[in-house]
């Protein structure tokens, strides 16, 4: 669809019919300092209606931009216009709950953490900025966000039909939960095997945890091949102790590598060239226990819990830094013995 463009759109009928539109993009383009998106559909689409059939929008839906989805009701007696907003907990089930105890919770955290460093945001791991997330945050995500957080990660790389392990929802949340741990703690892991292309046996004859999706294999951390690098201090054996770290339902039944460290750490002659991180079935075949166990709470129980909430008043805590707090003046040192940091 070719732009329409107009010799005089300061005329009226020129300014209805896009002349406006094309005035601001002149004026914008002389001012400078500004990109724009020139995309088929970054704009209206114009088409006649005998060439468009309606359907009822769904989840999921792709529309063209510029679509309608929805208009603000018209205000009723003694109520103004409005939009609901809500969420829906983990877990099979639940019912779609008002936030704001919780957000109000969110807000008395990030208002009372008032001495930390500067720039720092309670709820992230990084800076306000950027959004980032803490490795405590990173653990209670669901699992379909780990997958596409797991994905997308640069950090992560992953061997193609493992990718598609992933995405298949196949593989369990513990060893998504892994990778994303490992990242996040600064060690880049490289995955060669996760269930494709695994057998269903392991070279002793046991059924392997591949098989159900349950463990994953590391051949490289930060680009360092873990054959040939397994000694003390190691990437290895950086990485091994890192894992011993995770704990509950996140700890690993098996790491296994050419180290034996104790804890669930196994040294076992033919994994010289990768990190195997196993995790035991939850429920086994049981897959209703599996679905019980991964709501947190069962769907009545969630409007009790908003009830308690609303209850229960905030406590009264300080906003501000005490007046006998001393301020930190920026750019100004004890010595130049940190430089380097």
């Amino acid at each position: 669809m070719k732009e329409r463009l107009f010799a005089h759109p300061n005329l009226a009928g020129a300014r209805e019919a896009g002349g406006l539109e094309q005035l601001l993009d002149s004026k914008l383009r002389r001012a400078g300092g500004f990109e724009t998106y020139r995309n088929y559909f970054s704009r209206p689409f114009g088409a006649d209606s005998k060439d468009v059939r309606l359907r009822r929008l769904r989840v999921g839906s792709r529309v063209i931009g510029g679509t309608i989805l929805g208009r603000v009701g018209a205000p009723v007696q003694g109520k103004a216009s409005n939009v609901q907003f809500s969420i829906r907990p983990a877990g099979r089930g639940a019912p779609r709950i008002d936030p704001k105890p919780i957000l109000d919770g969110w807000k008395l955290l990030e208002a009372t953490a008032i001495y930390r460093a500067s720039g720092k945001n309670v709820l992230y791991g990084e800076d306000e900025k950027s959004g980032g997330f803490s490795i405590g945050q990173v653990l209670l995500l669901p699992k379909p966000l780990l997958e596409k957080r797991v994905l997308s990660d640069a950090r992560i790389e992953i061997y193609g039909c493992g990718r598609d392990d992933i995405r298949s929802g196949q593989i369990d949340r513990r060893v998504l939960v892994t990778l994303a741990y490992l990242a996040e703690s600064g060690l880049r892991p490289a995955v060669t095997s996760l269930k494709c292309g695994h057998g269903f046996f392991t070279s002793s004859g046991n059924v392997s945890h591949h098989s159900s999706g349950n463990a994953v294999d590391i051949a490289k951390i930060n680009g360092v091949p873990i054959i040939g690098h397994q000694e003390p201090g190691g990437v290895t054996d950086t990485a091994v102790r890192r894992l011993m770290r995770l704990q509950g339902t996140s700890s690993p039944s098996q790491i296994i590598s050419l180290l034996e460290i104790g804890g669930q750490t196994i040294a076992m002659g033919d994994h010289a060239d990768h990190i195997h991180v196993g995790f035991r079935p939850l429920f086994g075949s049981n897959k209703k226990l599996g679905a019980q166990a991964l709501a947190v709470l069962k769907p009545g129980q969630w409007s009790d819990l908003l009830s308690r909430l609303r209850k229960i008043e905030n406590p009264v805590v300080p906003t501000k830094p005490s007046k006998y707090a001393i301020p930190v003046e920026k750019k100004k040192r004890a010595s130049r013995a940190h430089r380097g940091e």
